[in-house]
């Protein structure tokens, strides 16, 4: 199996890094993190962890259950003679239950330090950095990203958390919430705590996340260092001359005027010219139904790009192509109908309900 190269080591709680300069390391597998205070310091002698063995509520039961199934599976995952068929379905299982969790899982940090979720003899980790079995690479980076939102304490659902909607349908005219406590800065290189083909319902989204950095431009950077990240999408003047072929991307960049280019290509120029940095690669759903790489609904982060040549194509307008290439290593993108594609099918449910309601 090929190995995810270009991981930034950024801090390892979901924050970026004071520089953008992080480290790379080589190992396909993702490292469990230290355990974080909040979690430790519940202890289990604690009145509300007391209180949750007595009287846990509704919600709290049936998270129990569902992290109890989880971890069952896991031991069966585990036992000795397993067949590789046997093993196979229970790959299967196992993707449904952090699949649904990641969507659909009410948890909260007592929940998560009784049924010890973020240890590595007990929890997550006994997937995403397994010793005894080869678990499927989606499958680690997935649980991977669950680990992560609960380490940070983002136990809320809502798959618009931290977003201030507007009246209407427009989703143009959301915003961040100034008081979301869990926004991550999209202002360093490499992928940082993402995982390949992670998901998002909507462009904001991932800026709060921190995979890309604007609502709205297909290119994020600052002057001097480049651009971070790029979304392909099919909105805008530029996409009919993108040439998406997965791995390797003729993309467009936006029109200047006066025979000066646009900040945003500067920042793609910068990169071709003299900094040489990989790229993240976002697709949205708004690409054409004909493109194969698209998601079915959202954005989806598919790795990470070097962009190795330009193009002018018109001087007037200062009009650029970026070629961007793949960076060799990494794991396939998730577009192809099997088990890792993303978005799961339970994230492709949840945006349709949210979009029937009216959000």
């Amino acid at each position: 199996m090929p190995k995810t190269s270009r991981k930034s080591s950024a801090k390892p709680s979901g924050e970026p890094s004071n520089s953008p300069f992080v480290p790379e390391v080589k190992e396909s597998e993702h490292t469990p993190l230290d355990l974080p205070d909040w979690y430790k310091n519940i202890k289990n002698t604690s009145q509300a962890m007391k209180q949750l063995s007595k009287r846990p509520s509704s919600d709290q039961t049936q998270a129990l259950i569902a992290l109890q199934s989880m971890k069952g599976c896991m031991d069966r995952c585990e036992k000795e003679g397993v067949t590789p068929a046997q093993l196979a379905k229970l790959f299967e299982e196992l993707r449904d239950h952090v699949h649904k969790a990641e969507i659909l899982l009410k948890v909260d940090r007592l929940v998560v330090r009784k049924a010890k979720m973020l240890e590595e003899a007990t929890g997550l980790p006994r997937i995403f950095a397994a010793k005894r079995v080869d678990f499927p690479w989606d499958l680690k980076a997935d649980a991977f990203q669950l680990y992560n939102r609960w380490r940070m304490q983002v136990f809320e659902l809502d798959i618009l958390r931290g977003i201030r909607a507007r009246p209407g349908t427009d989703r143009g005219a959301d915003s961040i919430d100034p008081t979301w406590p869990y926004r991550v800065s999209a202002k360093f290189y490499g992928e940082g705590n993402l995982v390949l083909g992670q998901w998002w319902p909507t462009q904001l989204t991932t800026v709060r996340d921190g995979a890309h950095g604007s609502p709205q431009a297909g290119i994020f950077g600052e002057k001097g260092m480049g651009a971070y990240s790029v979304v392909l999408s099919g909105t805008g003047s530029s996409y009919y001359n993108d040439e998406d072929n997965g791995n390797d991307i003729w993309y467009s960049g936006t029109d200047g005027q006066n025979f000066t280019p646009t900040d945003n290509t500067n920042r793609l120029i910068e990169t071709c010219d003299t900094l040489h940095n990989p790229v993240r690669v976002l697709r949205s759903h708004n690409l054409p139904n004909s493109n194969p790489y698209r998601p079915e609904v959202g954005f989806r982060y598919d790795g990470l790009y070097d962009v190795v040549e330009k193009k002018l194509v018109h001087a007037a307008k200062q009009k650029y192509k970026f070629h961007l290439v793949r960076c060799k290593g990494q794991f396939p993108i998730r577009c192809e109908d099997n088990a890792a594609r993303r978005p799961t099918r339970f994230e492709i449910a949840e945006d349709d309900r949210l979009r029937k309601s009216g959000r």
